[in-house]
């Protein structure tokens, strides 16, 4: 594992509750794969505190790492806030096993909200190595203005043929033209005819992968066809 002290390099408005925040790297021999996560020292009233985020950067994003985070009422989530450049900061990862497979095959992902960062991570890397990955994201969200990287995602799937975008909204506006409610095994199988034939990536809040997996399971997927990362903390 690689350990380095930095600072925040810039602070990003992703949407009206969502920050993203990046780093440099100060050291040489920084690798991590897209999927994984790290662990983020900061201090708050002069103590140093930990927490673990996923790696929203690809590592084809030279000389900097960034993570998510949707800004929520705890302490950490407080002090991420009012977090701005020059602050001080001390990384170290990676750790995780929520990668891409190195056999090239079919994916779908399916996330909401803030889970979105460790598969941001995996389309921006495949998009910029054209891995040839056929792959489709079932993103859930309550509102357009609330979808975290939107513009970008549609920049990455207009770009690698082999990527496709699903918006669901729990909560649309009038003029919303998009599939809503909730993912579910029915819109799987419709917007996934092929999910037999494919490895899925579950990717958000605990209490939602445990309601995914439940509908991928009822749908009869194999629990080896089974990947999941819980964002402990948003239930």
């Amino acid at each position: 594992m690689w350990q380095f002290e930095s600072e925040v390099s810039q602070v990003i408005q992703r949407t009206p509750t969502v920050k993203s925040f990046q780093f440099p790297i100060k050291t040489k021999g920084v690798r991590y794969m897209p999927g994984q996560f790290f662990f983020l020292t900061i201090k708050i009233k002069g103590e140093e505190a930990i927490h673990h985020f996923s790696f929203s950067s690809s590592p084809t994003d030279k000389g900097y790492i960034e993570f998510t985070k949707r800004i929520t009422g705890s302490d950490f989530s407080q002090a991420l806030n009012v977090l701005k450049p020059g602050d001080w900061a001390r990384l170290r990862g990676p750790d995780g096993g929520f990668v891409l497979p190195r056999k090239q095959q079919k994916l779908a992902f399916l996330s909401g909200g803030i889970g979105i960062t460790p598969l941001r991570s995996m389309l921006r890397y495949v998009t910029v190595k054209k891995v040839p990955y056929d792959v489709v994201l079932l993103y859930g969200n309550n509102a357009p203005e609330e979808i975290p990287f939107r513009d970008e995602l549609a920049v990455l799937a207009a770009a690698q043929p082999g990527i496709r975008i699903e918006h669901i909204l729990s909560a649309p506006s009038p003029e919303w033209r998009g599939k809503t409610g909730y993912i579910s095994k029915d819109l799987v199988a419709e917007l996934v005819p092929d999910y037999r034939e494919r490895l899925f990536y579950i990717s958000g809040p605990p209490r939602m992968v445990i309601t995914l997996e439940e509908q991928l399971t009822a749908l009869s997927v194999p629990q080896g066809q089974l990947k999941r990362d819980s964002f402990t903390g948003y239930d």
